[in-house]
């Protein structure tokens, strides 16, 4: 994907995955904690992603239905309100390139999550970010085969876009 793919203040999220069974459970990726952070996982089947805002206020959407077994792909994507710390913004879920949720997450945590928590694949290490699975018993009973978290600035100027498509031309010969 290139920058102009992008939406302005839009942060996606993209996993790549294979589920044994219709009861797939666990965390594919969280961030942080108990006490605020955000978390894609799947219970019973079914992604979700939850905001939890300091503790005290979560927001969490989900796909309706439980997914085949097989593989799969989800993206998460959050477009911010505005470019300011702490701003709200609209949420949506897909799955296998189809819209399965939608949302809206009225404030955002500024500048940090947590000190002490950081980010994890396959499982929520330490205090879970979310209240619908357990602590210490939430791995990812599928198969994760890549987690991709993408952030794009915003308002860029010209010659920023040009400086930031020119690296990722350069990451992408990289990769290949």
């Amino acid at each position: 994907m290139k920058l102009h793919d992008y939406k302005p203040n839009c942060i996606r999220v993209l996993s790549a995955f294979e589920l044994k069974d219709a009861d797939t459970s666990g965390v594919i990726v969280a961030q942080a904690g108990a006490f605020g952070g955000w978390v894609l996982y799947m219970k019973e089947g079914k992604v979700h992603h939850e905001y939890n805002y300091f503790g005290i206020e979560r927001t969490n959407i989900g796909g309706p239905s439980a997914l085949s077994a097989g593989k799969h792909e989800i993206k998460y994507e959050f477009i911010v309100d505005a470019p300011k710390p702490g701003s709200g913004g609209k949420c949506a879920l897909y799955v296998d390139g189809k819209k399965a949720a939608e949302g809206y997450i009225p404030k955002t945590q500024p500048y940090a999550f947590s000190a002490d928590e950081g980010a994890d694949v396959g499982m929520d290490g330490e205090t879970a970010v979310s209240n619908d699975y357990k602590q210490g018993d939430n791995k990812f009973t599928g198969k994760i085969f890549k987690v991709t978290i993408d952030t794009k600035p915003s308002n860029l100027s010209e010659a920023d876009k040009k400086t930031v498509e020119a690296a990722e031309d350069i990451a992408a010969t990289i990769e290949d």
